[in-house]
């Protein structure tokens, strides 16, 4: 739900005062009954809160018409909508008139003129007819905010384009939509895939690149490609932007832009363009103080090891003055070895990173954070690369024996979370035995979830079983404890956690929303029961509002 900050802190003045569910709802919910509990409560929240307006304007303009929409709505939460946001809003729930209303009586151009197309937009597959005459409509308009250099001005001849190419209008979309550099090439794309049936675009897209000759564009389409994994497009695309980079006569762009054609260029299997690009490297660094050389160095290094110039990887880490930094560079360097199967050049420049580490100096609290900073980087890399006995060699060469524990805890995590959960044994011991030792709860805890991860259910049960004796846990730390009980003894029932909430006194507003979350597919009445424990109203209506969805979803 939008705006939880802002409304932070007048919601918190109806903390425990949410009504108890209804029993329909609880035991068998809906659709309707839930969005009638979330609508109640919403009056519960002072007059003025940002959250109960917007709840407001989902009763009232859009729960007629569409209950699934309104509750959509209430858990949206766009940090920067655009200014015709509520017309399209209503316009999903199908009230297509009353939207095309409110748009035209903004007294801002821009909201009008951008509220008429995102109507058009979804009138397109219901009635062509009307979605042609509101575009033509806002045409006729357009010229009347050429000069305005506001992002929403500037994207409202894109919406007109994208509804053109819905209709099938190809060259009125190209005339809206083309001149505006890698922006041309951005709503290209965004209309390919909006109409992928549409053959042409993406060609568009192509056509606009190489006239640009820029990296940007380039990369664009690659990651494109790329991200939707057809081998054989990735291949032609490759291609393509390798004879675009070969047609460049000069290449006056920001590092980073170049750098990023070079890396996407890498991943499609292109080495020989990406080489072209990053050659003039060094001017790149002439110049520069430190921290603006890093900045380029850190980027760079992965590519010139992915292409195999290691001389050049020892040059530009060189490059880098501060041990520290250098040492970061030369990690990320064991990074790409890695991925590229050149164990040799990992341990060697691992090893070149750990010296670095080592030795930068500590003698002010800036530069012992900055030492600490290389050694925790350093750990958290090669536990992503699977090399944990190397990662808790780091960790444990930090000096505060507290931040030690929590560096563990996050290669445990690292490891895990790269795939690497079979290897992440050793750093779960040690985590184990130094928050034990420590009687730092939370820490075992983050060991015992650990071993359950990785399957180990029996160490998981002790080092629960230890946790709980340690001290009463509070916060996210109670409901983690919590979830990891009903995983390990729940018996797969989603009954049970209601049980296990109420044994472990979870109360914490955020830990309760986690756990809603986890129940929630598995049984919306049970997530419901857990929503009633809720004790923040706003926090509340978002675990319904949610559940409504979930149904909805289940139905389809």
């Amino acid at each position: 739900m939008r705006g939880w900050l802002s409304g932070m802190a007048a919601s918190m003045l109806c903390l425990s005062s949410s009504a108890a569910i209804p029993i329909d709802c609880a035991t068998a919910p809906s659709i309707k009954c839930l969005a009638a509990e979330v609508f109640l409560l919403a009056k519960k929240l002072p007059a003025g809160d940002g959250n109960r307006a917007h709840v407001e304007f989902a009763e009232q303009e859009l729960a007629d018409n569409d209950l699934e929409v309104a509750l959509d709505y209430v858990i949206s939460d766009n940090p920067d909508p655009p200014p015709w946001e509520d017309v399209e809003w209503i316009a999903r729930a199908g009230r297509f008139g009353d939207a095309l209303e409110t748009a035209r009586q903004q007294k801002s151009t821009v909201a009008r003129l951008g509220g008429m197309l995102v109507v058009a937009s979804l009138l397109v597959e219901k009635d062509a007819a009307q979605a042609r005459e509101i575009v033509e409509d806002v045409e006729r308009e357009l010229p009347s905010i050429a000069g305005d250099s506001d992002e929403d001005a500037q994207g409202v001849p894109a919406l007109a384009g994208k509804v053109w190419a819905g209709l099938g209008q190809s060259d009125r979309t190209l005339r809206l939509v083309g001149g505006h550099g890698a922006r041309t090439v951005d709503w290209l794309l965004v209309i390919a895939n909006t109409y992928p049936a549409a053959a042409g675009w993406r060609e568009e897209a192509w056509r606009e690149a190489e006239r640009l000759n820029e990296p940007l564009p380039l990369q664009q389409l690659l990651r494109d490609a790329l991200t939707r994994g057809d081998q054989a497009e990735i291949s032609r695309a490759a291609q393509r932007a390798a004879r675009a980079v070969d047609r460049m006569t000069s290449i006056d762009a920001e590092p980073s832009a170049v750098i990023a054609l070079a890396r996407a260029l890498l991943a499609a299997g292109a080495p020989q363009p990406a080489a072209r690009l990053v050659e003039p490297w060094p001017q790149w660094l002439d110049g520069k103080d430190d921290t603006a050389r890093f900045n380029v160095v850190s980027e760079l290094i992965t590519v010139l090891a992915g292409l195999a110039r290691d001389q050049d990887v020892e040059t530009a880490a060189a490059a880098v003055s501060t041990p520290a930094r250098r040492s970061q560079c030369l990690s990320n360097a064991a990074d790409e070895y890695a991925r590229r199967g050149r164990r040799d050049l990992v341990a060697k420049r691992d090893a070149e990173a750990m010296t670095l580490a080592m030795s930068s100096p500590t003698g002010d609290a800036k530069l012992q954070w900055e030492h600490d900073g290389a050694l925790i980087n350093l750990a958290l890399a090669r536990a992503g690369r699977g090399d944990v006995d190397g990662a808790i060699a780091a960790a444990t060469k930090v000096r505060d024996d507290a931040k030690v524990r929590e560096t563990i805890s996050y290669v445990v995590k690292r490891a895990i979370d790269t795939g690497h959960g079979a290897a992440a044994a050793p750093a779960i011991e040690v985590l184990e035995q130094r928050a034990g030792t420590a009687q730092d709860a939370p820490l075992l805890l983050a060991a015992a979830n650990a071993w359950y991860m990785t399957g180990d259910e029996d160490r998981a049960r002790d080092d629960l079983a230890q946790v709980l004796t340690m001290a009463r846990l509070t916060g996210n730390d109670a409901g983690l404890a919590a979830e990891l009980a009903w995983r390990l003894d729940g018996a797969g029932k989603p009954a049970s956690m209601i049980t296990i909430v109420d044994k472990f006194g979870v109360t914490d507003p955020g830990a309760i929303d986690r756990l809603v979350q986890i129940i929630r597919p598995l049984s919306p009445a049970v997530a419901v029961q857990l929503a009633g424990r809720q004790v923040e109203v706003w926090r509340q209506i978002d675990e319904l509002a949610n559940i409504g969805v979930q149904l909805a979803a289940d139905a389809k």
